[in-house]
């Protein structure tokens, strides 16, 4: 009885950070901008000196 108590109490908390967690990243998704083509790609667009 105490194992199933603990195991699910061990579940309970997992479940919590699991949920924590995957809301901070879409959280943080939410508030970064996405790259404009000019930021993404100006290292592949840079002339190149010979």
């Amino acid at each position: 009885m105490r194992s199933l108590i603990f195991g699910a109490l061990l579940l309970a908390a997992g479940s919590l950070l699991f949920h924590s967690l995957i809301s901070a990243s879409l959280a943080a998704a939410r508030e970064d901008k996405p790259a404009t083509f000019a930021e993404r790609f100006a290292p592949v667009l840079k002339p190149t000196q010979i």
